[in-house]
């Protein structure tokens, strides 16, 4: 085991909250990485556990079908878009944010410290739930076990912030929409190499594999996230694009060798 924020996290393994195709979770498998993947959609789980059903049977993926929630063991209502099923929400508004009728399911849920509790914390914790990642963030403040690296949808400067109190003081703004340029680095930085073509349904690269240059503190990131939503606001067609915060702390860093 080794430490982040002080805190004690396993190395080889990252969570996948929003698992959606599994098209992350099939990336962090082919790294080496073991994976525990959370979705609430049941056609999904059950896609992912037919495909990857060798990585289950070798104890290296577990697929959780439950909803991130404020409590664990309920039942709650989860709304299904049709259209676009990675709108899909246990927030009805988020889930019909296009216009589109939405399909209500009941899903049993989890907290992130049951998660923590029952599979370990992870080093790397991607997060990708349409309405929920406040609430991740808040549960992820309320816990004082800290994985290394987290990232998020960049929906909020809030959000961002309440990462900053939990004790990441480095943030990196990655723009999904280059995620097609992407290389993964060869040699890896992350578990083995892997020469995946990234696509819009992919969160991309990670950690160490993330640009060293990249890694800005809070006040420097909010500048820029702020300036990005004005010009998003005022002149659309300028800003190509959506964004996903990467945080960590220095001390993390340092101790991985990143930084000095």
């Amino acid at each position: 085991m080794l430490h982040g924020n002080g805190e004690t996290y396993l190395p080889d393994l990252i969570y996948d909250l929003g698992m959606h195709y599994a098209l992350d979770t099939k990336f962090y498998l082919d790294k080496r990485f073991r994976v525990v993947s959370l979705e609430a959609n049941p056609a999904f789980v059950e896609a992912a556990l037919q495909e990857h059903e060798a990585f289950v049977q070798a104890e290296r993926l577990v697929i959780l079908n439950r909803a991130l929630w404020r409590n664990s063991a309920e039942k709650i209502s989860f709304y299904l878009n049709p259209i676009k099923d990675d709108w899909s929400s246990a927030f009805k508004s988020r889930a019909e944010k296009g216009g589109h009728a939405s399909q209500e399911i009941k899903v049993d849920t989890i907290t992130l410290s049951q998660m923590f509790d029952l599979y370990g914390v992870p080093y790397y914790l991607k997060c990708d739930m349409e309405g929920a990642d406040e609430l991740f963030v808040q549960q992820l403040l309320a816990d004082s076990r800290r994985p290394a690296f987290v990232s998020i949808e960049a929906a909020s400067l809030g959000a961002l912030a309440v990462l900053f109190a939990a004790g990441y003081d480095l943030v990196q703004i990655v723009n999904q929409g280059f995620n097609s340029s992407l290389t993964p680095p060869n040699p890896a930085q992350e578990g083995v190499f892997v020469p995946a073509h990234f696509n819009g349904l992919m969160s991309g690269l990670f950690g160490r594999e993330l640009p060293r240059e990249g890694w800005q503190s809070f006040e420097d990131a909010a500048r820029d996230y702020l300036a990005f939503k004005e010009l998003q606001k005022h002149n659309s067609p300028l800003v190509h694009g959506w964004m996903d915060f990467h945080v960590t702390s220095s001390a993390t860093l340092k101790k991985l060798g990143v930084i000095e």
